[in-house]
């Protein structure tokens, strides 16, 4: 029974294979030659491995060839190019995103990832069969932020949020020889710009060596490390117990020789100074004490009698609370044989602006009906018992558009005040006349001047010491709401008298600006 089926089964496997024999194999055996594509970087130039500043720009053209012959941008050849930069090494808290820096054959882009090492790679793509091609490079990003103009902007393009930009030229900072621009700090760092409507941004002197940069705006406030510009406090990180609501309406500091830090959220405000050289303090309860809607302002200059100085803008009035207490106070019974105006009572006037200048003095823009008024406070060396702490009243009603005015600055070396209005600055020099003169205008009628700010800096020791070019350079902003671009207009002045020196510095800012200052480094 076994040889009989071995014998059949032989015959059948013979059988199979006679039909295979005589089987037409009718398949395509034209085979198509698969594109070449490479990467050449040969006497180039190219290194593996880069080194750059944060916010530099990178720049890399390797030869890249399509079946042996070197693409040019004339070139008919189904490519595509992408570049990006990815995180080189591993571990917790690291930012993992694949970002997308170029898309063309050449590498020309600002490098705006936080500092770290990187790889930088181009993927070339056979759009005809999707067969990919790589080159990659180490890139060692490093901070490069230093001193600086800060100017607080909001976005054209994102409206209703806050980002900030820095420029760097020496009339800013110290021993320069380069310029340099950098915009959308925040977002570059923190992935999306602040939310809320930008007030202030400031660059505090509180643990000297290194501090935040505080950025407030209608809705949040913000602290970020000096040097990257990376979120280091949020809202609520400011303070022992956060308040339920953040409603910032001002941000700002106490004092010219101590450090301190006062804000106003929901009409409340709270404040803390610090006596150790890091951030070990912070705002405390709310100050208490009866009073009606405060002004968004604080004098950023007060004696050291104060934690706080404010406006009581329901019933017009200054208001302070002493040094380490809680409630508010009024000054002393004013003296108006020798006071200038009543501080405990300023008869109905509106606080719209101010600034700190001549003698450390406060100078603020009233209004009481159709009037406008500068007011001259001395809040620097006054105590509780002055009598006398309002120094001049000048009742500037008949100065050009002073009633469309939106920002102001005060010299310190001379008696000058410049405000922006329309598209124009006015210099107010209030010992000689009531009425501004014009000092500067834009080119185009649809610029509106949005920002005025002089180089100055509250706190007195850096403002001798490390400042360049003190009360001797104007920032001017402008905004054109039909191109969506703003301006930064910079001008060397007379300090004296405010009138302006030679041709400006100009840059071109992506949104409206609402607030410009200085920017330090202590290692001057």
């Amino acid at each position: 029974m076994d040889k009989l089926f071995f014998k059949i089964l032989f015959v059948n496997l013979i059988g199979l294979i006679l039909l295979a024999s005589c089987y037409d194999d009718k398949g395509n055996y034209n085979y198509t030659a698969i594109d070449k594509v490479s990467v050449d970087t040969v006497g180039l130039g190219i290194q593996s491995s880069y080194v750059v500043s944060r916010y530099d720009t990178l720049k890399i053209n390797p030869n890249v060839t399509f079946n042996d012959v070197k693409v040019t941008d004339a070139s008919d050849v189904p490519l595509e190019y992408v570049w990006t930069i990815y995180i080189a090494s591993t571990g917790s808290n690291l930012d993992y995103t694949v970002d997308t820096i170029g898309v063309s054959r050449n590498l020309k882009a600002p490098i705006i990832r936080t500092a770290g090492a990187y790889y930088v790679q181009l993927t070339v793509r056979n759009k005809k069969n999707n067969i990919r091609s790589y080159f990659k490079v180490n890139c060692q990003v490093e901070e490069s932020l230093t001193a600086g103009w800060m100017i607080l902007y909001e976005p054209t393009n994102k409206p209703g949020t806050s980002d900030v930009g820095l420029v760097v030229n020496p009339w800013v900072k110290k021993n320069i020889t380069k310029n340099r621009e950098f915009w959308n700090l925040y977002s570059a760092s923190n992935g999306a710009p602040i939310n809320g409507a930008p007030l202030r941004v400031l660059h505090t002197v509180v643990t000297v060596t290194n501090d935040e940069v505080v950025i407030s705006t209608d809705q949040n406030m913000v602290g970020v490390n000096q040097g990257t510009f990376s979120k280091t406090l949020g809202f609520k990180d400011f303070f022992y117990s956060p308040p339920s609501t953040c409603k910032v309406s001002y941000y700002g500091v106490g004092g010219t020789s101590t450090r301190a830090e006062m804000v106003i959220n929901d009409n409340k405000v709270y404040s803390t100074t610090y006596s150790a050289l890091s951030r070990n303090n912070f705002f405390g309860v709310a100050k208490t004490g009866t009073y009606g809607e405060l002004a968004p302002w604080g004098s950023d200059v007060h004696t050291p009698n104060f934690d706080v100085v404010a406006y009581d803008q329901t019933n017009s009035k200054f208001i302070y609370t002493p040094r380490n207490k809680l409630s508010f106070a009024s000054f002393a019974t004013q003296d108006l044989t020798s006071a200038a105006f009543d501080v405990n009572n300023t008869g109905g006037m509106k606080l719209l602006m101010g600034d700190w200048g001549f003698s450390f003095y406060d100078y603020l823009l009233m209004q009481k009906d159709t009037n406008y008024y500068l007011a001259v406070a001395n809040f620097y060396t006054s105590t509780a018992a002055t009598t006398n702490v309002g120094r001049g009243l000048y009742d500037i009603s008949n100065s050009p558009e002073i009633g469309k005015a939106v920002s102001m600055t005060a010299a310190y070396t001379g008696q000058y005040v410049l405000y922006g209005a329309g598209s124009s600055v006015y210099n107010l020099m209030y010992n000689s006349s009531t009425v501004a003169n014009k000092l500067w205008e834009a080119a185009s009628p649809d610029e509106k001047v949005t920002c005025v700010r002089l180089q100055k800096y509250y706190f007195s020791s850096f403002y001798f010491a490390i400042m360049p070019n003190p009360n001797t350079i104007l920032h001017i902003a402008t905004y054109n709401e039909k191109t969506g671009e703003g301006k930064l207009y910079q001008y060397q002045i007379n300090a004296a008298s405010g009138a302006l020196l030679g041709d400006p510095k100009v840059y071109t800012v992506p949104g409206r600006v609402k607030d410009m200052a200085w920017k330090y480094v202590i290692e001057y």
